[in-house]
Order: structure tokens, then sequence, then C-alpha cells
């Protein structure tokens, strides 16, 4: 074939694919995000633990939509570094309520073998894991304290005799159990959703966000801009165009100092089809960029000619 056909076939192959590549990548996200919970199940199916599994699925969920969602693959050091950062207190909650759980059920537990009816201790023992839970920032899975807590109430509650050595090594030995499960679980959850994470990242053209994910902070969904930023009564939203021979082209954010000079905050710079959100100082303003500022109303008309050609003054070029 020669290589001017070869080419005129591959375009048309690119304009065939590209305007369905959002579907295929959909589809690519769906299909990962499905592997990445069966292989985390899979992968804690020996462990001991009630709530090994569900810890190993909302724990692997979490760093494979975090990444998903990133505006590049986590390649460099500082990307594994803010990745932690999110993971961590997370990781943390899941400890807590994991002894919340165990805690409330060990309450229960020993009340049942006082003479507690069973029925009114299982209730009591959701109920209250439950809602202790929910109380703890950053949690991934209130179910995790349900569980744990059942897990150790059915035990106790299953004693016989009032035996004070016998309650304490259940309790011991529970803790132990589910609490040595549902570390393990957490480490291997997060191993595979940095893994199946990773690998979908590097196939997607793009960042993708979900709003079924518990990885990110609410609000999720679209709300009102003053709803979510305090912009105050006199401050307006402002949509304006770098020009060519603009004071602000070709200079970075920092040197044009809007923020100092007219109270002005730059929250996205639109270039072609890509969109920069909340940009830096060292980001430099080109010609034909479209921002989107936050400012004082009575700034508006000194603002924009910060964007615009200085205009000629009649007769300047004769002078």
């Amino acid at each position: 074939m020669p290589p001017s056909r070869l080419c005129r076939w591959l375009e048309e192959i690119v304009l065939m694919v590209r305007p369905n590549r959002n579907r295929y990548e959909r589809a690519l996200l769906i299909f990962a995000r499905a592997v990445t919970v069966g292989a985390a199940y899979v992968t804690v199916l020996p462990f001991p633990g009630l709530t090994s599994s569900f810890v190993a699925i909302f724990a692997s969920l979490l760093p494979f939509d975090l990444i998903v969602a990133s505006p590049h693959p986590p390649v460099r050091l500082r990307d594994w570094q803010r990745l932690f950062v999110i993971i961590r207190p997370r990781i943390l909650s899941t400890a807590i309520t994991l002894l919340r759980g165990v805690a409330v059920g060990s309450l229960f537990g020993i009340l049942a073998v006082l003479g507690l009816p069973r029925g009114a201790g299982a209730v009591l023992t959701s109920g209250l894991a439950y809602v202790w839970a929910m109380n703890a920032p950053h949690v991934i899975s209130a179910y995790v304290a349900i569980l744990s807590g059942l897990n150790v109430f059915e035990r106790l509650a299953a004693l016989e005799a009032v035996a004070t050595v016998r309650i304490a090594q259940e309790i011991v030995e529970v803790i132990g159990v589910s609490g040595g499960g549902t570390l393990l679980a957490l480490f291997a959850g997060w191993g595979v959703g940095v893994g199946t994470g990773t690998t979908t990242r590097l196939l997607l053209s793009r960042p993708y966000r979900s709003l079924r994910s518990a990885a990110y902070e609410p609000p999720m969904q679209k709300r009102p801009f003053d709803e979510v930023l305090r912009v105050g009564d006199k401050s307006v939203l402002v949509s304006t165009k770098v020009e060519e021979g603009s004071p602000v082209a070709h200079r970075a954010l920092a040197d044009c100092a809007l923020r100092e000079r007219w109270r002005t905050t730059v929250l996205s710079i639109r270039r072609q089809d890509q969109e920069l959100v909340m940009p830096s100082g060292a980001d430099v303003l080109l010609p034909g960029d479209e921002l989107l500022l936050l400012a004082e109303s009575d700034q508006i008309s000194a603002l924009h000619e910060q964007f615009r050609t200085p205009r000629r003054a009649p007769g300047a070029e004769g002078a």
C-alpha cells in the first residue's frame, strides 16, 4: 500500500473513532471498575474476618476513582504523595470505625450474657455502631462498624455461662481476627485500586470523575456558584478574552498582579479544547485564552482594559 494511501486510511479511521471516543472510554471505565471490585474481593478471600471483603472493595475503589479523575496519570513522586495524603485519613477512619463497632458489640454481647434479650442486643449493636461510625470523618463505609460489632456480639451472646476470662478471650480473639483481616484488606484493596486505576488512566484521553464515588468531598452535584463559593454582594463573575498586545499577554499570572491591583481571582483558563481550573501564578496567559474571573463590580471597567489591545489615540501615528 502506498504511503499516501496508508496515511489517508489512518486519517479516516481517526475521524471515525474520534466522535465515539467518549462512549468507548466510558465503557472502559465501567469494565475497569467492575474488574477492580472483583479483583479486590478475590484477593482477600483467604483473609479472616467478616469485614475484609467490604473493606477491600471500598478501599480499592478509592484510589481507582482518584487516579482516573487525576489530570494526568500518576508518574511523578509528587502525584503519589498527593494521592497518599487523600487516602491516609480514610484508611485511619476505617480502622477507627472497626474499633467502634467492636466496642459496641462487646458491650451488648456482655449484656446478652448477663440476660439482655438477644434480639434487642442485635438491634442496639447494629444501630448504635452505624450511628457512631457515621460521625467518623472520611468514613469509607459504616457497614464495617455494623459487621464487626455484630461479629463480636454474636460470638459473645452464644456463650452459655458467665465467664469473665472466656469473655475477655473472645473479645481479644475477635479483635485480632477482624482487625487483622481488615488491616490486610485495606492494603490489598489499595494495591488493587492503584494498579487498575493507573492502567485505566493510561488508556484514557482525559480525566473522568464519578458522582457515585466516595473518593471526593461533597458537594458533587452542580449547584449555583454563590452557594459553593461565597462571592458577596459586590463580587461578580466575568468572562474575558486575552487579546494580542494586551498588558497581560505572554505574562505569568503572578506578574500580572490581578489580585493585588484589581482584587480579581482567575478561576479558569480555557485554551482551545483544554481548560485549566484554578491556575497557579506560574501559568502564562496567551492571546486567545478565555478567562473566567471573580472580580468586584467597581473594578470591571479597568479590569477589561488589561485584556484588550491598547487603542491608539487619534492622530497618534502622525505625531
